[in-house]
């Protein structure tokens, strides 16, 4: 069950409903601090041995009875605590053993500041600082002990200041400045440090809280699995039935749909070969611009069914045709203005054929639009840009280079290249980019020819 982290704001105890934590966590302390309490006793010893040749510097006369401190008192009592620390009873009385390590560590300098002569003596009070930041933040002494240890050496400085070796009023301030300052610093450091590490702890037991109550659910969740297991299999069984069903079901749609685009196609050629009895140009114009429109939707990466919606519109997209007289149709000179406005409307005559014809494609409008232009300048209802469907785009560019590339009872055939110049001439113009791109590629890159 998870909880608050309750801490005394003084001793930093687990208190409340976290109480029962504090003697686990202590446990942890203990395991967790022992390898970094004896490298930092004995970097400390070594470190405050070392301060021996500043002895020999700063007050040679003195020098022994200060050495008598550094190595025959602090010394052998940092390696006793050592030495301690690898017993058993070490983990109960830590904290203790550890707070009298670093009090004995202070009061050997409080004493060598009373040895010192009075010039050195004032200079010697920055070693008890360098002590306080070992004995706050390195040897994981407990916030309560670690202050208790630290006031106790200002209170013995106070004492060795004023009544022992009287210390000039100026010096007195000024390291007491310096002495309670160090010491307030060391205090926070102290607390921060193990501040963080209960709530490190606390965290910790609070992950496996979480763990044990994920394993909880989940072993609830593969209880509910094996539950439910044979419900799943039943529904499944039921599916499995219903997916049956329903690929028969599309089987026989697909079925229907080939037998409607039989019909149409048988429609589509009867259709064709009326055109062509009536005008044998038309029919294989019709039949010419469809498979270059295929190509051209294939090369642009159409859809298959739009393929075949294209090449099936195609075929007829000039079905109109069949209203207009054959002597128009065939006349070999140039046509009147009437006689072309009567050509002009073979796409709605067209779409008024096919619009009631039942196609899964737009046939009827393919044809309808199959002379509308981008720009708005086509006929029959001046349709531009995306009003005009991309079947009906593609059927006008194959519909101009077919027508343009074919010979015409009233001229000549005017090739290839002034078709594809015609088309390029007028790209985003009159015809659309994509369109017209897809088919100079298939003429100039690949080689097409009209069958």
């Amino acid at each position: 069950m998870n909880q608050n982290m309750k801490l005394h704001p003084l001793t930093l105890k687990f208190s409340g409903e976290s109480s029962h934590l504090e003697e686990p966590f202590l446990r942890d302390y203990y395991k967790g601090s022992l390898s970094n309490i004896r490298i930092f006793l004995v970097l400390g010893g070594v470190l405050y041995m070392a301060f021996g040749l500043l002895d020999a510097l700063l007050m040679p006369q003195q020098m022994f009875s200060i050495w008598f401190i550094r190595f025959i008192v602090v010394g052998p009592g940092l390696v006793g605590v050592l030495l301690i620390s690898l017993s058993g009873v070490f983990e109960k009385y830590m904290q203790a053993v550890l707070a009298l390590s670093y009090t004995l560590a202070g009061g050997g300098i409080i004493c060598m500041i009373v040895i010192a002569p009075p010039a050195v003596s004032q200079s010697y009070y920055a070693g008890l600082m360098l002590v306080f930041m070992w004995g706050y933040t390195l040897i994981r002494l407990s916030f309560v002990w670690a202050s208790f240890a630290g006031w106790l050496q200002v209170v013995l400085y106070e004492i060795a200041s004023i009544w022992i070796n009287p210390a000039p009023f100026s010096v007195f301030i000024s390291n007491n400045f310096f002495f309670i300052s160090a010491n307030l610093i060391g205090m926070m450091a102290c607390y921060a440090i193990e501040f963080y590490a209960r709530r490190d702890f606390f965290m910790k037991q609070q992950l496996e809280i979480e763990r044990e109550n994920i394993n909880k659910i989940n072993q609830e969740l593969e209880e509910r699995v094996e539950k439910r297991t044979e419900d799943y299999q039943i529904i499944n069984q039921a599916l499995e039935k219903e997916i049956i069903e329903h690929k028969m079901a599309e089987e026989e749609l697909q079925r229907t749909l080939d037998i409607l685009k039989k019909s149409i196609g048988v429609t589509i050629h009867a259709m064709v070969c009326a055109v062509e009895a009536r005008d044998p140009y038309t029919a294989g114009h019709q039949l010419r611009s469809a498979n270059l429109a295929s190509a051209i939707a294939e090369e642009m990466g159409l859809s298959q069914d739009k393929i075949d919606g294209i090449n099936m519109a195609s075929s007829i997209h000039d079905i109109g045709k069949l209203s207009i007289p054959t002597e128009i149709l065939t006349k070999p000179t140039k046509l009147t203005n009437l006689e072309f406005s009567l050509i002009k409307e073979h796409p709605s005559s067209g779409y008024e054929m096919l619009k009631n014809v039942e196609s899964p494609w737009p046939l009827a409008q393919i044809v309808y639009q199959h002379h509308e232009r981008m720009d708005g300048s086509g006929y029959p209802r001046k349709l531009k840009g995306d009003e005009i469907l991309m079947e009906s785009r593609v059927l006008a560019v194959s519909d101009v280079v077919e027508a343009m590339a074919s010979h015409r009872p009233y001229r000549p055939s005017l090739g290839i290249d002034a078709a594809l110049e015609e088309i390029e001439k007028n790209r985003g113009i009159l015809y659309d980019n994509v369109v017209v791109d897809a088919c100079l590629k298939l003429f100039r890159q690949k080689n097409y020819k009209f069958p």
